[in-house]
């Protein structure tokens, strides 16, 4: 962004940091979160074209084309036992998805590794670190993830976070984050008492995200991955309008080190 465009800052009523994934790899999300995971929905295809002219009319220059799409789907969400989970998304089961992604997506075309764009997921953390900064009464919350589409001021570092999955040029994905927009305490929305949400935000078109500035540090400290996390710092002005503020370089490192792996999750 530039100088030009920036808001005076006269016109700043207030800055909202919102936890955000430098990403929408579904491959990150899981190997950041894994486990913990509890609601994952997320996408990706490949087409692949055959074509020739044939030999009777080549001289007319007709020719048969036949596409062939690939699509895969996920739409999990984890199912309660009496011992636990039915389904939970264990290390097992994410290598079984991931080969099933491999088998079914796999292009000769590049060298990149088959990978899906995630649309939401929601993971379940428990931390009394997040509760020390809450009314909750209890550590475990419910955080839920959106995608939307990265701010010009973020989209470079995106990619340059993404480097080595060759998402963009190779796998086509859109240059998308995956945006906090819940904390919800989870034993209240179990037993349907106040609704214990403690950061919520309806995405870049609401202006009046609600995101407590210590809960939203030691999410970004303490949750999200070293290699991905990060506070994108939106700012609301008087003409009620949110956008990504300027210094979003001064919370994003700008160097890519999306070789690491994992976090304090």
């Amino acid at each position: 962004m530039s100088q030009s465009d920036s808001t005076p800052s006269e016109e700043i009523r207030r800055t909202v940091q919102i936890p955000s994934l430098l990403t929408n790899s579904l491959r990150a999300v899981l190997d950041a979160f894994g486990e913990d995971i509890i609601r994952l929905q997320a996408s990706g295809s490949i087409e692949t074209t055959n074509g020739t002219l044939l030999d009777n009319l080549r001289e007319y220059g007709v020719s048969w084309e036949q596409q062939d799409q690939q699509r895969v789907s996920i739409d999990y969400e984890q199912l309660p036992g009496a011992d636990g989970p039915t389904n939970p998304l264990t290390v097992e089961a994410q290598t079984e998805l991931l080969e099933e992604v491999e088998a079914r997506l796999a292009s000769q075309d590049t060298t990149a590794e088959p990978d899906l764009a995630v649309t939401q997921f929601t993971v379940r953390i428990t931390d009394e670190r997040l509760q020390a900064v809450t009314p909750a009464q209890t550590p475990e919350f419910d955080l839920r993830f959106v995608s939307d589409p990265a701010e010009p001021p973020i989209r470079e570092v995106t990619k340059r976070y993404n480097a080595d999955r060759n998402l963009y040029a190779e796998l086509g994905f859109e240059v998308r984050n995956l945006n906090l927009r819940s904390v919800i305490e989870t034993e209240t929305k179990f037993h349907e008492q106040a609704d214990g949400k403690y950061l919520s935000w309806a995405g870049p078109d609401d202006i009046r995200p609600r995101s407590p500035e210590r809960l939203a540090v030691r999410i970004n400290d303490h949750v999200l991955p070293d290699a991905y996390g990060v506070l994108k710092p939106y700012v609301v002005t008087d003409d009620q309008v949110l956008e990504l503020g300027e210094n979003v370089d001064d919370v994003v490192d700008p160097q890519p080190f999306a070789q690491d792996s994992g976090g304090d999750a």
